[in-house]
């Protein structure tokens, strides 16, 4: 999953602790906003957390859920 691959790529090394969930459909609070939202990990130790919303950040402005799609 492209959400995984970008965390990982940017994420410590030694870190094992910090993950990415799958993303969620929701609606649109915007008609320019994402219409997908992931859980943001709490139990991060390292930078992980600048690294995953880095990462939605930048995938949130180019890909969309398509509802159904697996």
């Amino acid at each position: 999953m492209l959400l995984q691959r970008e965390f990982r790529r940017r994420q410590v090394r030694e870190c094992e602790i910090c993950y990415v969930q799958l993303p969620f459909l929701i609606d649109r609070p915007t008609p320019e906003a994402a219409n997908w939202e992931v859980i943001v990990p709490r139990n991060a130790r390292c930078d992980a957390m600048r690294f995953f919303e880095q990462v939605v950040d930048e995938l949130s402005g180019q890909y969309d859920l398509v509802p159904g799609s697996r």
